[in-house]
C-alpha cells in the first residue's frame, strides 16, 4: 500500500477469505458488511486475478489472448463495469453465480483468486450506482487479465 499511497494516511485492515467454507453469496454479503467503511473514507481493496489458468503459464510473452479468457473478461465487464446497463440485481446475481460464467472451469480451477471480486462487488455496488469504473486492463501470457475495477470514483 505504501507504493500506492506513501502518505500512509488511509486506514487498512487485512483479512483473508475462505472460499472452502463459504459460498459466493456469503462473500457478497461480507462485502456488503464492509461497505459502510466507505462512508468513513476507508479504501476497500481486494486482490485476485480476473482470469488465469496456472497450468497454461508455459506460453511465451506475446502469445495471443486465449478465446476462453477473453470471453470471461467480457462477462466480467458486463457484470461489473459502467459499460454495462445491467441492474443492481442482475449484477449481484451474476457475481454470485460466477461459476456459471463462460469457461468457469478453465480460467479458475479453484475459486480463491476470484472470490475477492465477489467481496469487492458486495462492498462497492449500490442500488442506485451498481457499476464500477474499469480502471485499467491488459493481458499477460495470453490468459491473465489484469483488469481493475473501482466503485465510487466518479461520485
Amino acid at each position: 500500500m505504501f507504493l500506492m499511497r506513501p502518505q500512509a494516511d488511509i486506514p487498512i485492515v487485512t483479512m483473508s477469505i475462505n472460499d472452502r467454507m463459504f459460498d459466493a453469496a456469503h462473500h457478497f454479503e461480507l462485502g456488503k458488511a464492509l461497505a459502510p467503511l466507505r462512508d468513513e473514507d476507508t479504501l476497500i481493496i481486494t486482490s485476485g486475478q480476473a482470469t488465469h489458468n496456472m497450468y497454461a503459464d508455459w506460453f511465451p510473452e506475446g502469445h495471443p489472448i486465449e478465446p476462453w479468457a477473453l470471453e470471461f473478461q467480457i462477462w466480467l465487464d458486463k457484470t461489473l463495469s459502467s459499460a454495462s446497463t445491467q441492474t443492481y440485481k442482475e449484477r449481484m446475481d451474476s457475481a454470485i453465480a460466477w461459476k456459471k460464467a463462460p469457461n468457469a472451469s478453465i480460467y479458475h480451477r479453484t475459486p480463491d483468486h476470484f472470490t475477492t471480486f465477489v467481496v469487492a462487488a458486495g462492498a462497492g455496488m449500490e442500488e442506485d450506482h451498481p457499476a464500477a469504473e474499469k480502471l485499467n486492463g491488459g493481458w499477460g501470457l495470453g490468459h491473465m487479465s489484469f483488469a481493475n475495477y473501482a466503485w465510487g470514483v466518479g461520485q
